[in-house]
């Protein structure tokens, strides 16, 4: 907690765990996630394309369903693992997923980038990409023991 000492009247300002802070960001990650989705479902032929059972990745099989949601689970898993973890396997799992994940990102935009009706799932991916580096930046620093 930092507390100044002169009269005025500033608020405090808490010092958050950084377990807290990866996990609010996967948090924030799963919303943009969802919306994003959400979002694609009212651009032009994506729900005939779903009534159909079509993807971008070919025609909807229960193990293409199946894989879609590995994909999402482990961002939600993500926000529980980083609380719950200790912090070395923490560290490396953030590291590691939030790379694998940000290579997604950078693929999707790349993409959809200058289809109209794409522009605002790029804007999504964008700021995705942001947070994952940063939950890679802050996993890379993660605090040591210094030797006592």
């Amino acid at each position: 907690m930092t507390q100044k000492t002169d009269n005025s009247k500033s608020l405090i300002d808490y010092k958050i765990n950084l377990k807290i802070k990866v996990a609010s960001l996967w948090t924030a990650l799963m919303f943009l996630y969802i919306y994003a989705d959400y979002f694609r479902l009212m651009t032009p032929n994506k729900l005939e394309k779903m009534i159909n059972l079509q993807t971008p990745m070919g025609t909807t099989t229960p193990k293409l369903l199946v894989i879609f949601s590995v994909l999402l689970i482990i961002p939600a898993l993500m926000i529980f693992l980083s609380i719950f973890l200790k912090p070395q396997l923490n560290k490396w799992l953030n590291i590691i997923i939030s790379s694998l994940y940000a290579i997604i990102s950078i693929l999707i935009i790349i993409s959809s980038f200058g289809n109209e009706w794409q522009m605002f799932f790029v804007l999504f991916n964008i700021i995705e990409l942001m947070l994952l580096i940063l939950i890679m930046t802050l996993a890379w620093k993660w605090p040591r023991y210094n030797n006592l």
